[in-house]
């Protein structure tokens, strides 16, 4: 039987985490006189919020704004852990000079705050992403404005998505044993074909705890949204529920429920893959 200062413990930090997101569920669910009376628990409830947020005039505004974060969490996931396993294997695996630097500077950038860089950034996706060849003005690849589209915010989220990824993924690859690799060179595997029939396969639990993370990052970001989109074309949850504010006034009903609504999906996905997420942070590899 655990003492009781942990059972105490233990309630006092599931009222802590479960109050803000139940008194969200209330308000959502509040009449706007008794949102704007302070109370705390509502004498009535009604749906009337979520039909204003799905079917009134800001509904298609919401549903499109919901694709977009869709589509922008689940591309932006795909390219930082297509682009991160090639990275981090390179930085687990394979020797060369400067390769712990090369690790802490990757670090380094994580801990880069974004607004820092959101200036440049901004001028980049105005003007436009260009491939030259370095000292000589030819160019190789000139990309069209990507302001307000879902192409910018990808790009966006991938670059400060990758340093994370690349690290945690390079410090799973690193506890897959090196006897493995070597069998495989044995058998005719190269680089390629090891990471890809061995080194991969393994590694699943802390891929997929890296792919949750990104996903669950790009999910909920705000300032990039709200700096790059100007039209619903490419606005996410975030700013679109930040669209309620008005200059005049705030409608709380309609912010509590795209709140509340935007909150499912992660909260749905981090109890599904809970095993994968726990599983790839903790558990490790195959040790040598």
């Amino acid at each position: 039987m655990p003492p009781f200062y942990l059972w105490l413990g233990l309630i006092l930090l599931t009222l802590f985490t479960l109050a803000p997101v139940t008194y969200l569920l209330l308000s959502s669910l509040s009449p706007a006189s008794e949102l704007l009376s302070g109370r705390l628990i509502p004498a009535t409830l009604t749906l009337m919020n979520y039909v204003r947020l799905f079917q009134g005039p800001s509904g298609a505004e919401y549903v499109h704004a919901l694709r977009n974060s869709v589509a922008v969490s689940v591309w932006t996931t795909v390219f930082t852990i297509g682009i991160g396993i090639f990275a981090a294997y390179a930085l687990a695996k394979i020797k060369f000079p400067l390769r712990t630097t090369s690790l802490f500077a990757i670090l380094a950038m994580q801990l880069l705050p974004s607004i820092s860089i959101i200036v440049p950034m901004y001028i980049m996706m105005r003007e436009g992403i260009s491939i030259s060849i370095p000292f000589t003005g030819i160019v190789l690849y000139q990309s069209p404005p990507l302001l307000d589209t879902i192409a910018g915010l990808v790009v966006a989220y991938t670059t400060f998505s990758l340093p994370f990824a690349v690290w945690l993924m390079a410090g799973y690859f690193q506890t897959i044993s090196r006897e493995l690799e070597e069998a495989a060179y044995v058998d005719g595997c190269g680089r390629i074909g090891t990471m890809f029939r061995i080194i991969i396969p393994l590694s699943l639990p802390g891929i997929a705890a890296t792919a949750i993370f990104t996903l669950l990052s790009a999910w909920d970001e705000f300032i990039f949204a709200s700096a790059f989109t100007q039209t619903f074309a490419a606005k996410t949850l975030p700013v679109a529920i930040r669209e309620f504010i008005g200059r005049h006034s705030i409608d709380w009903g309609l912010m509590n429920a795209g709140g509340f609504v935007a909150s499912l999906p992660p909260v749905i996905l981090s109890l599904l893959l809970y095993r994968y997420i726990v599983g790839g942070l903790s558990a490790g590899g195959v040790k040598e």
